[in-house]
């Protein structure tokens, strides 16, 4: 008898991640008004789009962002360093369009 796992068919579509999932995480974004909850990979935790027919999640595509680089998972800095940089200092541009821009710039009371 052959048993078909169907069950881990969606895959990441960053490169640098690109691992399969049977479904994606759901995170919620506190900082827009009114909060908004978006798809991710579980394993990147990028954003992505989803793609659903009958009810079933079948795709995941990136969402589009303003410029993507080679992958949004590997930072140009390291994750957490908009923790590390002064209050004052602007926040480099390749930050703003890094999906990881909110959980890296938890400040740490």
């Amino acid at each position: 008898m052959h048993i078909h796992h169907h069950d881990e068919k969606l895959k990441c579509p960053y490169k640098g991640c690109g691992k399969t999932f049977g479904k994606p995480a759901v995170l919620t974004d506190n900082s827009t008004i009114p909060r908004q909850t978006y798809y991710a990979c579980p394993y990147c935790m990028s954003k992505i789009d989803i793609v659903v027919e009958n009810m079933k999640i079948v795709d995941v595509k990136p969402t589009d962002y303003p410029k993507v680089f080679d992958s949004p998972a590997k930072c140009v800095h390291y994750f957490g360093f908009l923790n590390s940089i002064p209050k004052d200092m602007p926040i480099p541009d390749e930050c703003l369009v890094c999906p990881k821009v909110l959980q890296c710039s938890v400040r740490k009371h």
